[in-house]
């Protein structure tokens, strides 16, 4: 094996849990034989637990900016401050959670009482946050805001480390790995169809204002949640349970140090974190370029054709998704992802051509870039972390997917959020003014258009760079999993 990934098997593998092949339980109806397929049922089943993942993420941070400066009156400033410290309180209860369910010994296993637990306490929460009044003071609609967060925030954890950590343990297979990636990449596709209608349709005259709306149509939202972390509940098995209950505790300390230290780790998230931030400082700049630039701050147009656009891009991810598991389950991931990022960086430099109140229509055209590119991150990326979890094993000896799905999720999560925090707070210093519509200063507008442009294009070239460099290849994933199968037997 290379210097450069250090995975040299660890010789107290035995002492810290793993035993030899002749001591691994017999298989059960839970296991899986190599090249076996994961029933559809559970592949399904899980990814449709990522409708509730998603509204912790995507839901929140679509839905945070406009419902809390435009509905709402806060500054946009002070809303990208406090989900951007949202991710302190993420960096302790994240791992934390992690921790707890890396060393349960419930006869349920280690991640599903907790996703179910996660799942009713988030369809309680997700509804509360938009719950401030436009009547109250600034002062009164922050501290709503932060008090709101920090109780999704929390409940939100409690779903979606376990779930991370779960979605890493349905298979060893590579390529069946990728399948598992689809599938939730399916259903990352059906939520952000339905995710982007949010906005329009809580500006309905049916709800009287569009302060009733969001907290009607988010109510609504709840009922998904409860229906897609019950069926991952329900619905989806453990594999590696056997293995990890033999195995020492986890410390959480000795974790996140060894996970900071490791450049495999830092390549793989810095990757990932490209890809997201691209994605995150579309956010405010993104919509707010559309509504007030391209639109003239007609928000019903602007909010209407922002969700078409959403759709079509998911449209698209469906037929991009279709081909990656017709044709390139068997191509090396991070050649997928190359083309993934030369896509995003085509279409970072098309915006300054498509985004225009000459012919606004051209917007439509945007998702032909950025479909594959989005796409690309759920199905691969998330893939290439279940095979992470496999060279940590084979590196230090003990399963420990929670504490891994906590310190990355919290990595992921704190980019896209500072990402958020970021852009709204550019959006201040172009001194755009709400209450000026669409008639901003072209000062204004040049530097909210350049932004929009220039940032994401620098996160796809970070990606670009961080794709050529890292190490787990397909070969190299082969090996180490002989060498773990070698070790502690097939699970």
């Amino acid at each position: 094996m290379s210097d450069a990934l250090d995975i040299q098997p660890n010789h107290n593998s035995q002492q810290m849990g793993n035993v030899p092949t002749k001591d691994a339980p017999a298989k059960s109806k839970d296991s899986l034989a190599e090249g076996e397929t994961l029933p559809v049922k559970e592949k399904a089943a899980y990814g449709l637990g990522s409708f509730c993942n998603q509204f912790g993420e995507a839901g929140i941070n679509s839905l945070a900016t406009p419902v809390y400066n435009i509905s709402l009156g806060l500054s946009p400033a002070i809303i990208g401050i406090v989900m951007g410290a949202m991710r302190f309180w993420d960096a302790v209860s994240d791992p934390i959670m992690g921790t707890i369910s890396d060393n349960w010994k419930g006869k349920n296993g280690r991640r599903r009482p907790f996703i179910l637990i996660g799942a009713l306490l988030m369809a309680f929460s997700f509804p509360l946050l938009w719950f401030a009044s436009p009547s109250w003071a600034d002062s009164a609609k922050t501290i709503y805001f932060v008090c709101a967060c920090i109780f999704f925030f929390t409940t939100y954890t409690i779903f979606s480390v376990p779930f991370r950590a779960l979605g890493t343990e349905l298979t060893a297979d590579y390529k069946e790995r990728t399948a598992v990636s689809i599938y939730s990449a399916y259903m990352n596709k059906f939520f952000q169809i339905g995710v982007v209608w949010i906005l329009p349709l809580s500006q309905m005259d049916f709800f009287g204002d569009p302060v009733t709306g969001i907290r009607a149509v988010t109510g609504a939202c709840s009922v998904l949640i409860l229906i897609a972390g019950f069926s991952v509940y329900k619905y989806t098995q453990e594999r590696y349970y056997k293995v990890a209950k033999k195995q020492e505790k986890v410390n959480l300390f000795k974790s996140f140090k060894e996970f900071s230290k490791d450049r495999c780790f830092i390549t793989l998230h810095s990757l990932g974190l490209g890809l997201l931030c691209s994605t995150a400082l579309l956010g405010a700049l993104g919509l707010y370029v559309n509504l007030f630039y391209v639109w003239g701050g007609d928000l019903k147009a602007g909010y209407k054709y922002a969700a078409i656009g959403g759709n079509i891009t998911q449209f698209l991810g469906f037929f991009f998704l279709w081909a990656l598991k017709r044709y390139w389950m068997n191509i090396e991931k991070k050649k997928i992802l190359t083309v993934c990022v030369l896509f995003g960086l085509s279409g970072s430099a098309a915006k300054w051509f498509l985004f225009t109140p000459e012919n606004p229509y051209l917007t439509l055209i945007i998702p032909i870039f950025f479909a594959p590119a989005y796409t690309g991150l759920w199905a691969i990326f998330m893939s290439m972390l279940a095979d992470y979890t496999d060279y940590d094993e084979h590196k230090n000896g003990n399963r420990r997917e929670g504490i891994f799905g906590a310190v990355s999720g919290w990595v992921m999560k704190a980019g896209a959020s500072l990402s958020i925090a970021l852009s709204g707070i550019l959006l201040t210093m172009t001194n755009f003014d709400k209450d000026l519509g669409g008639t901003q200063t072209e000062s204004t507008f040049l530097a909210m258009r350049l932004l929009f442009i220039i940032l994401p294009a620098a996160c796809f070239i970070l990606t670009y760079i961080m794709i050529q460099i890292y190490p787990l290849t397909k070969e190299k994933m082969t090996e180490i999993r002989n060498e773990l199968e070698i070790r502690r037997g097939k699970v």
